[in-house]
């Protein structure tokens, strides 16, 4: 299965300490230059403990960098570096997932991935979280106890709504 990732998630799950959930889920898991750039280079200039932790899941091999063959320069504005190499890559692999948290990249990956003729998923932070409880990787409680910890971080940009909608869900799982 082949899953490119953009960083939030990766930053996200690391923050938690559950990027675990991500070798579970998927053993490996693609990113191109600019994300390990930006996860792991720029937060260990800032000494944050998931860039550390990043760090070792890229020398281990579960994080695994890919240069897309080009990236386009014609991206809208609001899209990072970051998003636009991981939207190029999941198209040129033919990804089977993307993982990306802004609602607007991933709205504007789905339309590259359509017009590409590819049915490559998009799911963020939550998304991996929940899949990781319909798996039977965590438990419903311990996936609650996740999104609650990623809703109450200051650094980390999901909405509150979104993570309490979720959590929801995965009450029924109980």
């Amino acid at each position: 299965m082949t899953v490119v990732s953009d960083t939030g998630p990766l930053i996200a799950l690391a923050k938690l300490e559950a990027l675990h959930l991500l070798r579970d889920l998927y053993r490996e898991v693609i990113t191109g230059p600019a994300v390990y750039t930006e996860a792991v280079t720029a937060g260990m200039a800032m000494n944050a403990a998931d860039a550390t932790a990043l760090q070792v899941a890229y020398q281990q091999g579960m994080l695994i960098v890919h240069t897309p063959s080009s990236v386009s320069t014609s991206y809208p504005d609001f899209l990072h570096v970051g998003e636009a190499e991981s939207i190029q890559i999941a198209v040129e692999l033919e990804a089977e997932w993307l993982l990306m948290d802004d609602l607007d990249a991933r709205r504007f990956a789905q339309r590259n991935l359509t017009a590409a003729k590819l049915s490559t998923g998009i799911k963020g932070t939550l998304g991996v979280i929940v899949t990781a409880a319909h798996a039977q990787e965590i438990t419903p409680n311990q996936a609650i106890d996740l999104v609650q910890a990623l809703k109450g971080r200051p650094d980390v940009w999901l909405s509150p709504a979104l993570c309490e909608v979720v959590i929801k869900t995965l009450q029924r799982l109980l």
